[in-house]
């Protein structure tokens, strides 16, 4: 007897080919058969008629680290058919640390919500026993961060790295390689990683080579005239390394080099060219989002945000950092555009009516310049202020979609609507990304086709993480599963009102169970954190 069968459906099977028609039988969280009629004995039955079936899309880009473990149901992404994210990235990750580091950890994390909870644990290993032992609501395939190796042996001061401090970093990478992390990322323009020269990088991302299907992925050193610059350090760490690159959240987003990602994009095509295993992610939108304290001169963020707060509280520091950001520019000499650099969530409760509002308004409500509005601003919510950033262009973001080596990944994370999770103002793409692609840039615009845009958000994904059982409607894989009518496929989620779910998915199913029916959540927490 099989616990499911999916029938009358048209399946779409993740590794980019024509969809075809089929039933589907599950036993045991796996596909047990797939053919064009199952007449079998089962527990339950979903006619899937005029419905399309895909494998659960694979997130590549997320920062869920923490928010699953505080709301284990991770609704904006099941909503979205999202069965999987990728965590761990752009250097940040909650694990390694010890007892020393613990506080600077969670703090650096504040973006993610680090300092909502308090961690119990030191490692990989101890991590996944947590986030198991409470449920989730859909997979994780951790990444491990090089700000987390790095703040653990060296603290988060801006410094160079010993041999010592090396031989410590490279240790604690290969224990979490060891216990299965998918991965090395670097935060290139985010302490404590940004601290890090390239020979640094390279000698820690060697201790990949030891391992089957690992792979580099980083935030690239992203400042001003840095667009190609950066992704050929990243490219180049790889090649050293004979490990395979990801380059996280492709962008141009300083405005003097707009209209220029197929000259980014060569970069990476070259490097597959040569051999070597190169690609990229993409969100579909044209802001990107982060914490204001990585726009701050570098000196002022050493030793971490607390220290940050301090040099802000004294008038003559503080007249320093600004005039070391009006002369540097933003991220190194973009151009500081204030009205395009908008609030999205405070931690003071007090600052809430700036939600919102970009820095323009805000200083004109305070009767202050911009910049000093920014800076009182970041001085009243401890350094922890998130800021949406609108420097970027459709076409860019299209040519990186659209590109062979380009897959979805969405830079949000799996939150839900209300409690602590749902506030503020944060990027819609944590409720949107997938929804987006699939609405917007299948069925309205015809950019991708469906089946292509699936394999960008399944099967190509699969591949870059060395998953021999997950990403593809096929038998004997683990039963990540969406069922879906193209049409009904909606985003709701929008900058002025980001908290609302997506519409369209009927059903998803994380190792063989429902955790969306009818477009309901069932309340399964099916979800495990895998291992390479």
């Amino acid at each position: 007897m099989f616990d499911l069968i999916i029938s009358n459906g048209i399946i779409i099977d993740g590794s980019g080919n024509k969809s075809y028609k089929s039933d589907i039988a599950i036993v045991n969280g796996k596909i047990s058969k797939i053919d064009t009629k199952i007449d079998s004995p089962t527990k339950k039955v979903i006619d899937a008629k005029e419905a399309f079936i895909s494998p659960g899309f694979i997130d590549i880009h997320t920062h869920s680290d923490i928010s699953l473990y505080i709301d284990s149901r991770g609704l904006s992404k099941v909503k979205q058919g999202v069965t999987t994210d990728v965590t761990g990235n752009c250097g940040y990750s909650p694990f390694p640390l010890n007892k020393k580091a613990r506080i600077d950890h969670q703090s650096n994390l504040n973006p993610i919500y680090g300092e909502e909870i308090d961690w119990d644990w030191s490692d990989l290993e101890e991590y996944r026993e947590c986030l198991e032992k409470n449920g989730l609501g859909l997979n994780i395939a951790p990444l491990v961060g090089h700000s987390a190796v790095r703040g653990t042996v060296m603290g988060f001061e801006d410094r160079s790295a010993s041999k010592d401090d090396i031989r410590k970093m490279s240790y604690l990478l290969e224990e979490s390689m060891e216990q299965g992390a998918f991965g090395f990322s670097t935060g290139l323009t985010l302490p404590p990683s940004a601290y890090a020269d390239t020979e640094e990088i390279v000698q820690l991302t060697s201790v990949l080579k030891q391992f089957d299907s690992r792979f580099y992925t980083s935030h690239i050193r992203a400042w001003a005239g840095f667009h190609k610059s950066g992704v050929e350090e990243a490219v180049n760490i790889g090649t050293k390394c004979q490990v395979p690159v990801q380059v996280s959240h492709m962008a141009i987003n300083d405005p003097k080099h707009w209209g220029e990602a197929n000259q980014v994009i060569k970069i990476c095509e070259n490097a597959v060219a040569n051999g070597f295993d190169v690609s990229f992610d993409v969100y579909p939108y044209t802001a990107s989002s982060s914490g204001f304290s990585q726009c701050f001169p570098f000196w002022s963020q050493s030793g971490g945000l607390d220290h940050l707060v301090k040099r802000l509280k004294d008038p003559i520091i503080r007249k320093k950092i600004k005039e070391d950001m009006l002369e540097e520019g933003l991220f190194r000499g973009w151009p500081w555009m204030w009205d395009k650099l908008v609030v999205a969530s405070v931690n003071n409760s007090d600052l809430q009516d700036f939600e919102g509002m970009n820095f323009e308004q805000i200083g004109e409500k305070l009767k202050l310049s911009p910049i000093d509005a920014a800076l009182e601003l970041m001085f009243l919510d401890n350094a922890r202020l998130r800021i949406l950033f609108f420097y970027r262009t459709e076409h860019d973001m299209k040519c990186f979609l659209a590109h062979p080596l380009g897959m979805l990944g969405s830079d949000g994370l799996a939150i839900v609507s209300d409690g602590i999770l749902g506030k503020g103002k944060p990027h819609p793409r944590s409720y949107g990304a997938h929804t987006r692609v699939l609405e917007k840039y299948v069925r309205d615009e015809k950019l991708l086709s469906l089946e292509n845009a699936i394999y960008k958000m399944s099967g190509q994904i699969s591949s870059r993480l060395g998953l021999k059982d997950r990403g593809l409607i096929k038998k004997d894989y683990w039963a990540d599963i969406c069922v879906f009518k193209f049409d009904n496929i909606h985003e709701n989620a929008t900058y002025e009102d980001p908290h609302q779910y997506s519409e369209g998915m009927d059903f998803v199913i994380v190792n063989g169970e429902l955790v969306l029916e009818h477009g309901i959540p069932t309340g399964a927490l099916s979800g495990k954190v895998l291992s390479a």
